[in-house]
């Protein structure tokens, strides 16, 4: 279960990077998963922080039936191609995504040796991420 979270949360990180001159504070995203091996889709809520030069930190957090998770995640690249890596319970993952400013929407999609699916969130309007 931890897997699949971590899944949807590698792959919220990579649709919720931001070009560093669009990205001055950190941005709080929410949406929902799916994934396409299993059914196991949910809502999570990734705050990203710009650490410049197309490097960025998502943390994904939420509750998926009745647990609580929360993951940070590194990815990197422009914001019409990023990728990231990572390693949750034991599963290896990689994911893709870009962002769309003039829709506010992140997408991606993520895939390992559990789960694979993709994700699309949306940016929340006058929200800082640390304000959860």
């Amino acid at each position: 279960m931890k897997t699949l979270v971590f899944a949807a949360a590698v792959a919220l990180s990579a649709a919720a990077l931001l070009p560093a001159a669009t990205v001055a504070e950190d941005a709080l995203y929410e949406g929902t998963w799916h994934t396409t091996n299993r059914k196991l889709d949910g809502t999570m809520t990734c705050a990203v922080k710009d650490l410049g030069d197309n490097k960025w930190n998502g943390r994904f957090y939420g509750v998926w039936q009745g647990v609580p998770f929360d993951y940070t995640v590194s990815f990197s690249g422009p914001s019409d191609k990023l990728q990231g890596k990572a390693t949750i319970d034991g599963a290896d993952y990689m994911w893709s995504g870009s962002f769309n400013q003039d829709e506010g929407r992140f997408k991606g999609q993520f895939g390992g040796n559990r789960y694979s699916g993709h994700f699309d969130l949306s940016k929340k309007p006058g929200v800082a991420a640390g304000s959860r």
